[in-house]
């Protein structure tokens, strides 16, 4: 006990430090509770066929990263890991910045290459009527990509006519985007839809998850770990 009390105290903040700090660097990826919305997510997303294109709604912006993020590269990971083709889309003016960390910091682990596997489409305004065109004239949308490739120079893009021909949307947003996909895109086209929600939006969601117009749901930091959990990804979450 004299020890203790005659211990340098700035022992004692290098230890706390070190605690701190190991985590972020290595996630320790302790186990967790899988509830039901993120474990359906994660089999849906597992049992797509090979080859499957998905579309990725990445409405995140700084003020929901600490969220949105991890849910979106959890998702985004278990797409590459099992060879899927993706095109990032988004509704808020931030989202191309998180778009092109995607293409540029985490695609290239999983081999991808860009046009061919992965593309990023600009921000598009309009908020719900831009969801609603998405669908209806999935090409007619875009004339080029994020850095002004044009569509027809983008081989991902020959296979793609309409919303028919994607087997997937998977949209992460702390505002309505998850509510405008179910209404334009699931509900209308039938084409299976994930959102991804911020803590307050999460209640709001569970009725179209009940009613399987959800495929599955993440729910906040706590839905993102969940996935990582299950995909054996351990990440920001």
């Amino acid at each position: 006990m004299n020890r203790l009390l005659h211990l340098d105290v700035r022992f004692l903040y290098v230890i706390l430090v070190v605690s701190i700090m190991l985590p972020l660097y290595k996630p320790l990826g302790l186990p967790l509770r899988v509830g039901d919305p993120a474990r359906m997510a994660y089999e849906f997303v597992d049992s797509l066929p090979a080859g499957s294109t998905a579309i990725i709604c990445a409405d995140v912006a700084p003020a929901s990263e600490a969220e949105n993020w991890p849910q979106t590269l959890a998702i985004a990971k278990h797409l590459m890991a099992n060879s899927h083709k993706i095109i990032i889309v988004t509704l808020v003016p931030e989202g191309v910045m998180y778009g092109d960390r995607l293409v540029k910091q985490v695609a290239p682990d999983y081999g991808y290459v860009y046009g061919s596997d992965i593309v990023l489409m600009p921000y598009r305004a309009g908020q719900e009527t831009a969801v609603q065109a998405l669908g209806e004239d999935l090409r007619g949308m875009y004339d080029t990509d994020y850095y002004n490739t044009p569509i027809e120079d983008l081989p991902l893009m020959d296979g793609i006519s309409g919303i028919q021909d994607i087997d997937l949307c998977a949209a992460f947003t702390s505002g309505d985007a998850g509510w405008w996909f179910i209404r334009q895109i699931e509900a209308k086209f039938g084409t299976p839809t994930i959102v991804g929600t911020v803590g307050p939006g999460i209640v709001g969601h569970l009725v179209f998850l009940s009613s399987g117009q959800l495929k599955g749901l993440l729910g906040g930091m706590a839905g993102a770990a969940e996935y990582e959990y299950l995909a054996k990804t351990p990440g920001k979450a």
